[in-house]
C-alpha cells in the first residue's frame, strides 16, 4: 500500500511540475470611453476586479482590473495575470493528479507530493511550514516561500495546492517581486485567493 502510494505520488509529481515563476510585462489597454449626458466622451468607470472563468475546467478567480492577462507557456495554466509594473502576479493551473479524492481528514497523505513539487524547483530558497486550507470547499495546503529569479532578483510566492474530488490538482500561485513587497501585497493576495471558485 505504502509503496503503491509512493509510486503514485512520484508519478503525480512528474505530471504536476510547479508553474509560477514567470511574470512578463505588458501594456495595459486604455479604458473604454462612453458618451456622457452632454454627448462628450468620458472614461468608463473601471470595476475594481475582473473575474476570469475558464469554461474548460470550470474554475474562476477575480483579480484587480488594472492587472494584465498574459499568455501562459504551459497548457495547464488557465490564467496568468500581472500588475502593470510586474511586481505582483497570479497564476492558476489545473492538472489531473490521478489521486483518490482528498478530504480535510486525508490531506496529510498528499503533503509529501506538495513538498516534492516545491523541492523540484531549485530556484526556491526558503519554504515556510505549510498551512492546511480549504478554498471554496476544496482542501489543500498553502505555502509561502522565497526564490531567486533568472534576473538575479528575489521574489516570494504564496502557493496553494488544492485537491478536488474529481482527482484534479489546482495550483494558485501569487507572486511578489521583490520578496519584500509581500507584506504590502498580502491583503490583495488574500482577496484574490478568497475569490477562487470551482464548479
Amino acid at each position: 500500500m505504502v509503496g503503491a502510494l509512493a509510486a503514485l505520488l512520484a508519478l503525480a509529481a512528474v505530471l504536476a511540475l510547479v508553474v509560477g515563476g514567470v511574470v512578463g510585462r505588458s501594456i495595459v489597454p486604455a479604458p473604454e470611453s462612453t458618451p456622457d449626458a452632454a454627448g462628450e466622451s468620458a472614461p468608463a468607470q473601471r470595476p475594481a476586479t475582473v473575474r476570469f472563468k475558464d469554461t474548460l475546467t470550470d474554475v474562476s478567480i477575480a483579480y484587480p482590473s488594472t492587472w494584465v492577462r498574459q499568455m501562459g507557456e504551459d497548457q495547464a495554466v488557465r490564467i496568468l495575470a500581472s500588475s502593470p509594473d510586474g511586481s505582483a502576479a497570479v497564476s492558476v493551473s489545473v492538472r489531473k493528479a490521478g489521486l483518490e479524492p482528498v478530504t480535510p481528514q486525508t490531506l496529510p497523505v498528499v503533503r509529501p507530493l506538495t513538498e516534492d513539487l516545491l523541492r523540484a524547483d531549485r530556484d526556491i530558497e526558503k519554504i515556510g511550514e505549510p498551512v492546511a486550507v480549504t478554498v471554496d470547499g476544496v482542501p489543500g495546503y498553502r505555502y509561502v516561500y522565497t526564490y531567486r529569479r533568472d534576473d538575479g532578483r528575489d521574489g516570494a510566492h504564496v502557493h496553494y495546492f488544492l485537491f478536488t474530488q474529481q482527482g484534479r490538482l489546482i495550483q494558485i500561485v501569487l507572486e511578489a517581486v521583490p520578496a519584500s513587497r509581500l507584506p504590502a501585497l498580502q491583503p490583495t493576495f488574500d482577496r484574490i485567493a478568497d475569490s477562487f471558485r470551482v464548479d
